[in-house]
């Protein structure tokens, strides 16, 4: 019995011992499988620092294929386990380098190229804009949902407009884009804006409308009728009215009527 105990107990030990030092230690004869030293070649997987690997997939966990050697990175359960430059394997539970980028496509979703170390940075995943900066970044990348820092270089919703510049028409649901004090010419959908555009930045009155809580419709209307006909609507009436402005809320009316011949 005691020397059931006594092997019960060494197993345990050893086993304990193995999952707490990972990639630090290793049992088993490898002088007859192709795993050795560095540079005699390896079939994997398992193999601890120092021996020779093809990819991650052939190195013991804690450690990732580096210059075709294993190589020491860690146990992790996510990507804050992992040092500068590292981010989690989790299907391995071991931390591995970033990988290298010149360009944000080089990435995978919910990252981002840092040119600063040639690594690509952990980020997160968005839906549009406003996503991107509730979870603190400046702008989302939609076409690999991806939220990026500093601002979005096809321009914003917001901003102050100080060049002559028209506006372009955009359709239902869309604002003009802003960039540099300038409009570019281009549409966003207000849905993903990275904030809510200005009144005046509304094209539509649908869209108007749908903001009558800080907004004003403003209708013109055509061959109206009455004594107080563009002084007041009290006792003035039109064939027809269109839609002509959204303005900031300016009296607690959400809509306004500016009278035409």
């Amino acid at each position: 019995m005691n020397k059931l105990l006594s092997a019960v107990g060494l197993a345990m030990v050893f086993a304990t011992a193995s999952l707490l030092a990972g990639c630090q230690l290793y049992f088993g004869d490898h002088s007859n499988g192709g795993s050795g030293p560095k540079g005699t070649g390896s079939s994997g997987p398992g193999n601890p620092p120092g021996f020779s690997c093809n990819g991650d997939a052939q190195c013991a966990a804690g450690c990732f294929c580096a210059d075709g050697v294993c190589t020491e990175g860690g146990f992790c359960g996510n990507d804050k386990d992992c040092g500068t430059g590292f981010h989690c394997d989790t299907t391995r539970s071991s931390c591995i380098p970033n990988p290298q980028c010149t360009t944000n496509a080089q990435c995978m979703p919910g990252s981002m190229c840092d040119t600063s170390t040639g690594g690509c940075m952990a980020t997160c995943t968005c839906t549009g804009d406003a996503d991107a900066v509730k979870k603190g970044f400046g702008w989302c990348d939609e076409a690999r949902g991806t939220c990026m820092t500093g601002s979005d270089p096809a321009g914003t919703c917001t901003g102050t407009v100080t060049c002559t510049t028209p506006a372009p028409t955009c359709p239902d649901g869309q604002v003009p884009l802003r960039k540099d004090g300038c409009f570019t010419g281009q549409c966003r959908a207000i849905a993903v804006c990275e904030a809510a555009p200005a009144c005046n930045a509304l094209q539509h009155q649908g869209d108007c409308v749908n903001r009558a809580t800080d907004c004003t419709t403003v209708f013109t209307g055509h061959n109206c009728h009455g004594t107080t006909c563009g002084i007041s609507n009290v006792d003035c009436t039109c064939d027809s009215y269109t839609f002509s402005a959204c303005e900031d809320k300016i009296t607690s009316s959400a809509t306004r009527i500016e009278f035409g011949q």
